[in-house]
């Protein structure tokens, strides 16, 4: 297949350019950046452009995956028009190029488990109400619709995929980036938000691309919505332990009781639509936490 994707240098980027490329597929990816961090076809583009339009005119392709915008909660609250344009506007300018130049070609979008804010009741289905907690989550969302907009008038083929908390090599912001630098620098015991009861449900990035390419390879590809996860519910104060052991220190911490506004309370998504597909996680937590700690120890010396 001939695949494009938006924002082929981000984290999950990538990490599809690399699992798209090492199964033989044609990989053409596009981002903000002058220069890309690795060889592969890679055209720059910038933010609310008509570019789209000409990327698309001149290169045929058979799926794209979008797995642009900005994926930082903090920011969309004190940001929130930086963040649409990012997350939203971003999105209806690329689903309306593939109508303008290849209404033909599959659409995967990445959403964001975010549109859910505090779920009522665990496991989370892909049918239960979206109450997004921020304005990342409500822009998200708002993706999310542009894509039934497309889908049901234009009839362009879409998926969307709402990934829960990914983590994993290449990933230097969030959780357990900030955890390996706050260990580093502490004099001391460091704070941590939230009280450590929270839970989340983790998906190890090599296992979210999988899912990705099981959607492309089986989905229908006519509006369906996907949650993305291990399907299993982890404390965050178990994820942080099992992270330092992997990391091999002991650094002195405590969750301080602050629940940073936007963050969501538990998470545990019912992965059983993705999974009738044939997609199964391959890592468990021990298995993807010993992979990023190798990776953080190589790239802090």
């Amino acid at each position: 297949m001939k695949i494009l994707i938006a924002g082929s240098e981000g984290f999950i980027g990538g990490h599809c350019v690399d699992y798209f490329m090492q199964h033989k597929h044609e990989v053409t990816g596009i981002d903000l950046y002058e220069q890309p961090s690795k060889k592969y076809n890679y055209i720059k583009v910038s933010r609310l452009s008509p570019e789209m339009d000409e990327v698309l005119a001149q290169n045929t392709f058979d799926a794209v995956v979008n797995a642009a915008g900005s994926g930082n909660v903090p920011y969309s609250m004190t940001h929130p028009v930086l963040d649409f344009e990012a997350n939203s506007l971003d999105t209806i300018r690329l689903l309306d190029a593939i109508r303008k130049q290849q209404p033909g070609c599959k659409y995967i979008h990445l959403s964001s488990a975010a549109v859910y804010g505090n779920p009522q009741k665990l496991p989370i289905k892909e049918e239960d109400v979206a109450a997004p907690l921020s304005p990342y989550g409500w822009h998200k969302l708002v993706s999310e619709n542009l894509c039934k907009e497309y889908t049901h008038i234009y009839h362009l083929h879409t998926a969307v995929l709402r990934p829960f908390s990914v983590y994993g090599p290449g990933l230097k912001k969030q959780l357990f980036w900030d955890l390996f630098v706050k260990a580093s620098r502490a004099n001391g015991s460091f704070d941590l938000f939230g009280t450590g009861k929270e839970s989340r449900d983790y998906i190890f990035v090599k296992d979210l691309v999988h899912g990705i390419d099981t959607v492309l390879q089986q989905g229908a590809m006519r509006g369906e919505v996907y949650n993305l996860a291990s399907g299993i519910e982890t404390r965050i104060e178990e994820a942080v332990q099992t992270y330092f052991d992997a990391l091999q220190i002991k650094p002195a911490y405590r969750f301080n009781g602050t629940i940073r506004e936007g963050d969501p309370l538990n998470w545990r998504a019912d992965i059983s639509r993705i999974k009738h597909l044939g997609f199964n996680p391959q890592y468990n937590l021990l298995e993807g936490m010993a992979e990023l700690a190798k990776w953080v120890k190589k790239v802090n010396g």
